[in-house]
């Protein structure tokens, strides 16, 4: 591949061994189960997959985006929730003390973070919906030289397994999109008093994401728990979920991946009237050849993308267009599978329905693909794009 060096071929490997090796063997109890992979992602965190874009400084790799896309991409063939977990560790709420923190916030937050030692949750999404920010109603209010937090947040992933919760509240009297002003970004510690973590959610998808709400009742933030700049933190927010949006393509294309190559082996194998499902029915080969275009589509858009990310493009635009074509690609591919396989694809035991499944999810999960156009529409019409 055009976007392969032998950095990224050695991370790709070790990549793939720890797959092989250690992630497969456990993807099927997790999904019947619903168990944060905490073995896995401390795992992760000691193959410095979690610091892979963090400053070498503060415990990273100091690697560039498009070797964390292909990492990414290498787990979602077989774990794709495990990717999920990474996302809101590394990329919405690592992204946040990376570009806002002070050093201090870095050596207590980051540096642990990126070898997995401690977990980081973001706390961003209400009730009201994740990118309607100007009806929130999470507030911190000064008092004294501390803050005091209340509020509540919905569908945060990593709940109960995070050490400390990177929480974006209202602190000026009103949420401005268009001078993005009047948010804040604090880090809430797991045993602050006042913060109540709500049980996880039962999902179609991402079993074992640990997803579920946070509340805060008065819990009291000493000065330094404030990140960034006091009403300022819109335009990181912006950034590091751009960031996370991205990182929807490569795990989109590790989940049709997968659903395609158990869709392929089935049909090689799989005998009627004496010969395999391939040989037998064009339909089957004309199946497998629009999956596998799809498939090939959705990596040339990744890497070119990644590529231009790594170049100090924020890509924006792409990033959300990584998002919703990942999305489309993988419930497309994982539901043609299904069909390939028939009536045992409906079998959970079987493995293969449960890519559609994060597949579904990952067109809602994080911001709905309904939502992303219309960012992507409005910077079409901006010329941003």
């Amino acid at each position: 591949m055009w976007y392969m060096n032998e950095e990224r071929e050695l991370m790709r490997n070790i990549a793939r061994e720890f797959v092989e090796q250690e992630v497969k063997p456990q993807v099927m109890e997790i999904e019947r189960t619903g168990e944060f992979p905490l073995e896995l992602f401390k795992r992760a965190g000691e193959l410095g997959f979690l610091g892979v874009t963090i400053p070498e400084e503060y415990g990273g790799l100091g690697g560039d985006h498009t070797t964390l896309a292909i990492i990414l991409e290498e787990i979602a063939k077989s774990m794709p929730v495990l990717t999920v977990a990474m996302g809101a560790h590394s990329l919405l709420s690592g992204g946040l003390i990376s570009m806002l923190g002070t050093p201090e916030q870095k050596q207590k937050y980051l540096l642990p973070a990126a070898s997995g030692e401690i977990i980081l949750a973001c706390a961003s999404t209400e009730g009201v919906g994740g990118s309607n920010q100007v009806e929130y109603t999470t507030r911190a209010v000064a008092d004294g030289e501390d803050w005091i937090l209340n509020g509540s947040k919905v569908l945060i992933s990593n709940i109960g397994v995070a050490d400390a919760y990177v929480v974006l509240t209202v602190t000026g009297e009103k949420v401005d999109p268009a001078t993005r002003s009047g948010m804040s970004v604090f880090i809430v510690d797991k045993d602050t008093p006042g913060l109540e973590v709500g049980k996880h959610e039962e999902k179609l998808g991402w079993h074992g994401s640990a997803t579920g709400s946070v509340s805060f009742k008065n819990c009291r933030l000493p000065k330094e728990n404030l990140v960034g700049p006091l009403h300022g933190a819109m335009q990181a927010m912006f950034v590091s979920s751009t960031d996370e949006f991205l990182s929807c393509g490569p795990v989109g294309l590790g989940i049709a991946e997968g659903a395609y190559e158990m869709a392929l082996n089935y049909s090689l194998e799989r005998i009627q009237g004496g010969q395999n499902m391939f040989d037998r029915f064009q339909v089957t080969r004309h199946k497998l050849v629009k999956m596998f275009t799809e498939i090939e589509t959705l990596r040339a858009l990744v890497y070119s993308t990644y590529a231009n990310r790594d170049e100090g493009d924020l890509c924006l635009a792409h990033g959300r267009m990584l998002k919703v074509k990942g999305a489309e690609v993988s419930e497309y591919v994982a539901r043609e599978a299904i069909q390939l396989f028939g009536g045992v694809g409906t079998v959970v035991d079987t493995g293969v329905e449960r890519f559609w499944r994060d597949g579904k999810v990952l067109a809602i999960g994080g911001a709905s693909v309904e939502a992303l156009n219309d960012h992507i529409a409005m910077m079409i019409r901006n010329k941003m794009v």
